[in-house]
């Protein structure tokens, strides 16, 4: 992501293009994708190029940086290989909604979240409420976005927005990413794609609608490659290998 002169990692319509570029690229060699920013995962859209922009253009240049945002989204939601948010610092406004959108967000200690959009009097983009209610319910979705404020690790985890929280020094946070990422990566990445398949339809489909989703998505992946090699493991005594 690109930053602005204090680092924290806003970004433009162009830098997020960018992004969706490279996630477009690797899609198909990427095993499991880590989302991160050096000093803070991002702190949204860079609201010093907005506020120098001539204000009857201003709706224009946000218009565009959502477009982009979107595309972004729906380039790491179509990835069939894990995604991982590794926030360190601060993921506000638009930068928390890139994190929800990533299939596991992990927490370093002394962060922290915020949706920070009612503070400067925007509407939140980038998926964020629809992300966020879906992970705390709508009542407790509108607290937040009515009433922005940092969110701490650990509050974030009893909310049920983390998955998990890693305590210790930055080193030792990477270190913990890493191992994760590289777990990740050893595993059968087109179970991990149908696996997304499935929990999105938890949200969208009825019972009835989402057995027969099931149904047909076990049926696919037992007729693979990938399967064999986890039975034959499994029955070996050994760690399956996936190419």
């Amino acid at each position: 992501m690109e930053a602005d002169e204090n680092d924290v990692n806003a970004f433009t319509a162009t830098s997020v293009d960018a992004l969706t570029e490279a996630v477009t690229d690797l899609r198909d060699d990427v095993r499991c994708l880590v989302l991160y920013g050096e000093s803070d995962f991002s702190v949204g859209a860079n609201l010093a190029d907005v506020q120098n922009t001539p204000q009857e253009l201003r709706p224009a240049k946000i218009d565009n940086t959502a477009a982009a945002s979107n595309r972004f989204i729906q380039a790491l939601r179509s990835l069939d290989a894990p995604v991982v948010a590794a926030i360190v610092g601060t993921a506000a406004g638009g930068g928390l909604g890139f994190a929800l959108a990533c299939d596991m967000v992990v927490m370093h200690e002394p962060a922290s979240l915020d949706t920070a959009y009612a503070r400067i009097g925007l509407t939140p983009d980038n998926a964020t409420p629809f992300f966020l209610t879906r992970a705390v319910g709508p009542y407790q979705a509108r607290d937040l976005l009515f009433d922005p404020r940092p969110i701490s690790a650990s509050e974030a985890k009893s909310l049920g927005i983390t998955d998990r929280i890693v305590t210790g020094s930055h080193t030792d946070f990477l270190a913990e990413i890493s191992e994760l990422a590289n777990r990740l990566a050893r595993g059968p990445t087109d179970v991990y794609g149908k696996i997304k398949t499935l929990v999105d339809s938890a949200f969208q489909s009825q019972l009835d609608d989402h057995l027969e989703l099931e149904r047909d998505m076990i049926r696919t992946a037992s007729e693979s490659d990938v399967f064999n090699e986890g039975l034959n493991a499994f029955v070996e005594k050994r760690d399956p290998e996936w190419d």
